[in-house]
């Protein structure tokens, strides 16, 4: 149990000071893209960015997520699993490179090369820096993950002041700053995690079948998650133009703070739930951790509603300050995604992939229908509340499912109620009325968990110092 909660700790200390010094960068440098960057530039690069995250599963086959699960199955050599991974990248890149140029030629795409070319390096980078990730991760070299996470935060924040502020280079210069800190965390993943010395080119032996068998079931997974999450843009986008799409992109800056808080601990969490898994929970450990995660999740997401105004008009210049709207039931989502997340690490941990899928395509699908209806009448609002329903509907199923095979020690009543405070306290946030009930809100949350807070506490403290 020491040993346990030991590793876990650490990794995730590892994690909190990279995410916390790349968020921070990243952070503040919000408010030089808005005063910089048109709603409508803002809102087209952002699309692009969302359509490269769409295409890595497609076009890879979603290996990546083979990647972690094989690298720590004992029967499987690492250096296999990640030769097998290159070979993949390589080729989906090269269809997705010959595509973009055939529906160039044809004039189906009408962007400009540049545009093409950033979704391109986008796509290449990002599967590179996953599968990086999600390998480095296997071999419990934590550290790199964060140090890269790091280099790419500051190389980016540069390299915007350079184009931006001082050359002027508007967009290109936008798009050329994110690519070459992507560039970079690769490079940086690449040689500081030694993966050069596990890379073969031909003598490996090629785990293409049981890898891809894997992950295929997972594509269907991705694309329904990248459905929750950015299809709301395309929508808006459609019904409502790309300058509303720029502003609603901005909101998401806000939960970006508490995806920082939800990624560190998720980031140690996902290999412990595979070297750590134990269908009774015998020893507590995984509904214990899923209360502590869950709980900081929803205490974090209460507070940040509470000071939601206040950050928008420190961050967000002219006609972006408006997005503080969408905020209080983006924030919200970012809840139910993040213990959605958790709880898909289990189902990872027993290979019950087409379960995951079948959870989040059946949130994606109720996402597109409530977007198609919520953003006609509400706007940018209104895709937020849908994204919230979708990630609500995809916790729901999954916890629903997770009761087969493994069961949680976790108070359930104090979490649905809690739950239900934070949904109230965003719709009054949203209408931003009756600031004191908000308040009340969040001090009700904290009473419903207080017992539990003392247990977990007093748990931890007599594993590691035991």
């Amino acid at each position: 149990m020491k040993k346990k909660y030991t590793l876990l700790l650490k990794n995730v200390g590892l994690f909190t000071i990279g995410s916390f010094g790349a968020k921070v960068i990243s952070f503040l440098m919000i408010p030089l893209y808005t005063a910089v960057l048109s709603t409508s530039n803002y809102g087209t690069v952002d699309l692009l960015q969302s359509t490269s995250q769409l295409l890595i599963p497609i076009f890879l086959l979603s290996i990546q997520d083979a990647t972690l699960r094989y690298c720590m199955d004992p029967n499987y050599e690492k250096s296999d699993v990640i030769s097998t991974t290159f070979k993949v990248i390589i080729q989906g890149s090269l269809v997705l490179l010959v595509g973009l140029g055939i529906l160039k030629n044809i004039g189906i795409l009408n962007f400009s090369s540049a545009y093409l070319s950033f979704l391109f390096f986008s796509f290449v980078l990002g599967a590179l820096n996953n599968c990086l990730n999600l390998y480095l991760k296997a071999k419990n070299e934590a550290s790199i993950i964060v140090v890269s996470g790091m280099i790419c935060a500051f190389t980016t924040c540069l390299s915007n002041v350079l184009f931006l502020v001082i050359l002027k280079c508007g967009v290109i210069g936008y798009m050329g700053s994110n690519t070459i800190g992507l560039f970079l965390q690769a490079i940086c993943q690449f040689f500081g995690g030694k993966v050069y010395k596990d890379l073969h080119y031909k003598k490996y032996k090629d785990l293409s079948k049981p890898m891809i068998k894997y992950s295929v079931p997972l594509i269907a997974n991705s694309v329904a998650w990248w459905v929750n999450s950015a299809s709301d843009r395309y929508i808006l986008t459609w019904i409502c133009g790309v300058a509303i799409n720029g502003i609603y992109s901005v909101s998401y800056k806000i939960p970006t703070i508490l995806t920082t808080f939800q990624s560190i601990f998720y980031n140690a969490w996902s290999i412990s739930a595979i070297a750590e898994f134990d269908e009774k929970d015998e020893d507590g450990f995984i509904g214990n951790n899923y209360f502590f995660y869950s709980f900081i999740s929803i205490l974090s997401c209460a507070g940040l509603i509470l000071i939601n105004i206040p950050i928008a008009k420190l961050l967000y210049s002219g006609d972006f300050l408006i997005a503080w709207k969408s905020v209080p039931f983006l924030l919200v989502g970012t809840v139910f995604n993040g213990i959605s997340q958790f709880e898909g690490s289990l189902f990872a941990a027993v290979r019950r992939t087409k379960t995951v899928s079948l959870t989040t395509i059946l949130g994606a699908v109720l996402n597109t229908v409530c977007n198609l209806i919520f953003i006609f009448f509400w706007g940018a609002v209104g895709a937020a509340f849908a994204t919230m329903i979708g990630y609500c509907l995809t916790w729901i199923m999954r916890t629903i499912f997770l009761q087969d095979f493994v069961h949680m020690k976790v108070d359930w009543m104090n979490h649905f109620l809690a739950i239900v405070l934070l949904v109230l306290e965003a719709v009054l946030a949203t209408l931003n009325v009756l600031y004191v009930f908000q308040v009340f809100f969040v001090i009700m949350i904290i009473i419903l968990h207080r017992r539990c807070i003392k247990q977990f506490r007093n748990m931890v403290k007599r594993s590691i110092y035991k």
